[in-house]
């Protein structure tokens, strides 16, 4: 019986190392322009930079959900707390990357009178 939990619990951990190991968390935006001084085309390119990370760490927080029902009442609540954590830190970063690109196109915005971005 002792045997078949430890089996059973590697089994587990290694399901969970696998699954862990497919939910691969993208790179973080690389610098966002300064709305100051950027161009439109700089802010251009940083804003499909951002879209795109965002799309992936959308795809990388299902994941992780995925992997936590998939999991369900199987795991332990260290794991638990972990994946919890990890999916509440990728998201805290997406809302920091998003507050810190609007804030770059609201500066871009008030340095330029009568300018809109994105063109409309």
């Amino acid at each position: 019986m002792k045997t078949m939990i430890v089996g059973l619990a590697l089994c587990t951990a290694c399901a969970a190392g696998t699954a862990s190991a497919a939910c691969e968390m993208p790179s973080l935006v690389g610098a966002i322009p300064d709305g100051r001084t950027a161009t439109e085309q700089q802010l251009s390119a940083a804003q499909s930079e951002v879209r795109a990370y965002v799309e992936a760490m959308d795809r990388y927080i299902a994941c992780q959900n995925q992997e936590l029902r998939t999991l369900g009442e199987s795991a332990d609540a260290e794991f638990l707390y972990l994946m919890s954590t990890r999916i509440e830190s990728a998201r805290k970063e997406v809302d920091a990357v998003a507050t810190r690109f609007n804030d770059q196109v609201n500066a871009f915005r008030a340095s330029r009178p009568g300018a809109s971005f994105p063109p409309r």
